[in-house]
């Protein structure tokens, strides 16, 4: 995977998340121009590990000096809808990708939508794994009618950060945009409504484990869609690394694993070591049984290859910010739903 010729990329937040955008730059050779942190010291540290010169402390600074390609939001959550409305409205920006999830609210996800038609600034959700050729493979087989008509989707997405990592870390913290259902219950979310094609009805959700820092540690949720089809979804920050999906039709289902993060480094976030490898199984109603197996794909590559790809061809990007605004609307939801102890309309 490689970038045309000439794509400059800017960053915003040095984290590890951004750590890992910024290898994927040197990957599929854009050019990282300039990237930005409040800390003096961490944007130094950055700077000097990927060879970029060019160091702000704040985004308005860096929007001054540079006209960008890509402008990657990797921030905490409270800070995506600020910072990439300011991008978008200096018009020195072709694309904003924004870390999942994209906003805190859904009002935030639609004034972000509205700006970026007004100014015709491509934005993308950050959920890399849309890219990944497992997805693309098993989208296709769902779209084939291969298991028949869907009728629901059951997932889980849990990792044991709970006593294994700090308690000042931001997803114990809600005003850092921390908590389970932020976190890895939007992928989910995110994936149920790309295989149900749409919105849910209603959802109902709860918080299992004691909350940490006020932030909900695990989250079990019901989305019920029309037709009476149904997600079953569960993220916890208290269970042990795991990540699976089925999908449930009228005539068979299909299975994988590894769906959302290939990462095989779980020391830390940042890429250190080669991506897992992907499968999926596909069983039928006669007892069928296949097996689809896919290399390892580096998720960050893929999907800043995607975003210079859209910007060349005009094409839709699978996580848009139009299509953000229906999940952070079902978060709205199913948080008034952990809240209140009732199911939510959508």
């Amino acid at each position: 995977m490689t970038a045309s010729l000439g794509s400059s990329v800017g960053i915003i937040g040095t984290g590890e998340n951004a750590r890992d955008h910024a290898a994927a730059c040197r990957a599929v050779s854009a050019e990282l121009v300039a990237i930005c942190d409040i800390s003096p010291e961490a944007v130094e540290r950055f700077g000097n590990e990927f060879d970029c010169a060019n160091r702000y402390q704040s985004l308005e600074s860096l929007l001054h000096a540079h006209h960008l390609d890509v402008l990657i939001i990797s921030t905490w959550g409270p800070h995506h809808a600020p910072l990439a409305l300011q991008a978008m409205d200096s018009g020195r920006v072709r694309a904003v990708l924004v870390e999942k999830p994209m906003a805190m609210d859904a009002a935030e996800a639609v004034e972000m939508v509205n700006r970026s038609r007004e100014t015709g600034t491509l934005l993308v959700e950050g959920f890399k794994w849309r890219y990944d050729p497992q997805h693309r493979a098993a989208f296709d087989l769902l779209a084939s009618g291969r298991i028949g008509v869907v009728r629901s989707v059951h997932g889980a997405f849990s990792a044991p950060l709970a006593g294994r990592v700090g308690a000042d870390n931001w997803r114990f913290d809600p005003a850092r945009g921390g908590g389970s259902l932020y976190d890895t219950a939007s992928y989910l979310v995110h994936f149920a409504r790309t295989v149900m094609k749409g919105d849910p009805v209603t959802v109902m959700a709860i918080v299992p484990d004691p909350t940490e820092g006020g932030a909900e540690l695990s989250a079990a949720m019901i989305l019920e869609f029309d037709e009476g089809r149904v997600a079953l979804l569960q993220s916890s920050y208290t269970q042990a690394y795991h990540q699976a999906v089925t999908v449930i039709g009228t005539e068979g289902y299909l299975r994988y694993v590894v769906p959302f993060d290939s990462r095989s480094s779980r020391e830390a976030e940042f890429v250190t070591t080669p991506p897992l490898a992907a499968r999926i199984d596909i069983h039928g109603n006669d007892f069928s049984h296949e097996t689809l197996e896919f290399a390892p794909c580096n998720q960050f590559e893929a999907q800043l290859t995607a975003v210079f790809d859209a910007l060349r061809t005009g094409e839709q990007m699978s996580a848009s910010g139009e299509f953000a605004m229906g999940s952070t609307a079902t978060l709205d939801a199913l948080r008034t739903s952990i809240v209140s102890g009732r199911k939510v309309q959508v």
